[in-house]
């Protein structure tokens, strides 16, 4: 049974639909990815294809609702830790942008403190669940579709099957974060008359 309503799964749809291409067009304009011809396709939506954009909105909606099937759903979680959330994630995701051409060490440990203090400052032990699911599932993806010829990574960011490696953190903090924002959503239609 889906428990998330359809305006509040739109919603999240939409915050990561947006979020996700904030973080895109900073991939792109810096060098990090860049788009191959097949991939034009399709629409763009700023500097990404419009696929994209469904993608990750999807990813938060679907990890929003997975939490929610998850045993010990909080209700003390607000809104103000939902934004501190997508801020984190966000930011971790341009880091990851501006700091492509550093060494894999330092930039790795980086994305990977960034996750770590985002799960320990804002999630729970379900939503590991969520966070290990998109550390695999959004990689894993990336990469197939990186083969597919649709996308590449800089060579500087291609160490992990042609995909970054602090993808899988990167991932992990935005599964983290998808799921607080699912109890949020939950928490919020409880307390509306």
């Amino acid at each position: 049974m889906v428990k998330l309503s359809p305006w509040i799964a739109l919603l999240l749809f939409a915050v990561g639909a947006a979020a996700g291409l904030v973080g895109d067009h900073s991939h792109v304009v810096t060098g990090t990815t860049e788009y191959l011809p097949p991939s034009h396709a399709v629409p763009f939506v700023w500097s990404s294809p419009i696929w994209f954009a469904v993608m990750v909105g999807a990813g938060t909606a679907i990890l929003a609702e997975l939490r929610l099937h998850l045993p010990t759903v909080r209700t003390d979680v607000t809104v103000r830790q939902g934004v501190a959330g997508v801020a984190a994630v966000l930011g971790s995701y341009v880091v990851t942008a501006l700091l492509h051409t550093a060494p894999q060490v330092p930039i790795m440990t980086l994305i990977c403190a960034f996750a770590v203090l985002t799960y320990c400052a804002l999630g729970d032990r379900p939503a590991i669940v969520c966070g290990v699911l998109a550390a695999v599932c959004g990689p894993a993806i990336e990469i197939a579709i990186a083969a597919a010829g649709q996308f590449r990574y800089a060579a500087d960011s291609d160490a992990l099957l042609g995909v970054a490696p602090w993808l899988v953190p990167l991932y992990f903090a935005f599964g983290v974060v998808a799921a607080l924002i699912g109890e949020i959503a939950a928490a919020t239609r409880r307390t509306t008359p």
